[in-house]
């Protein structure tokens, strides 16, 4: 008791020491256990909303991965039919320039041949024209008559 008095406390410390008990007493009947209760509760639907959303998230990454899979297939089917299509324009376009080099081909030899033949024909005319005019003038400066 000496210890309490040397402290500083006073005959009211018991009074005092029952109001705190009695004060805990009821904030733990009717402040502390509803609050843990409510705390209890909002953790347990925390937890599965936690747990929804986890499983959610892991769904959505399969769904990712599902659409990654299709989208490389997808991509790949529209390759190969563009390389085909490809293909086939470059096919189609070879030919038709193999076939505009013969015919330019065989146009121009037409062209040449008959150039050649114009050519001897013109040969042949200015020939003949020359031997006639040589005929004239010979005729002229020798002055026979035909």
């Amino acid at each position: 008791m000496e210890i309490l008095v040397q402290l500083g406390a006073n005959s009211t410390a018991f009074i005092q020491f029952v109001l705190f008990v009695i004060t805990i007493s009821f904030l733990t009947i009717f402040v502390f256990s509803p609050f843990f209760k409510a705390y209890d509760k909002r953790v347990e639907l925390t937890k599965g909303a936690d747990q929804v959303a986890a499983e959610t998230l892991e769904e959505a990454t399969k769904l990712e991965q599902v659409f990654k899979a299709r989208a490389r297939e997808i991509n790949e089917k529209i390759k190969n039919i563009f390389d085909q299509s490809k293909n086939q324009a470059d096919s189609a376009a070879s030919s038709i320039l193999t076939q505009s080099k013969d015919e330019a081909a065989k146009q121009t030899e037409a062209a040449r041949a008959d150039l050649e033949k114009q050519k001897q024909s013109a040969v042949a005319t200015v020939g003949q024209v020359a031997k006639d005019v040589a005929a004239e003038i010979s005729k002229k400066i020798t002055g026979a008559s035909v």
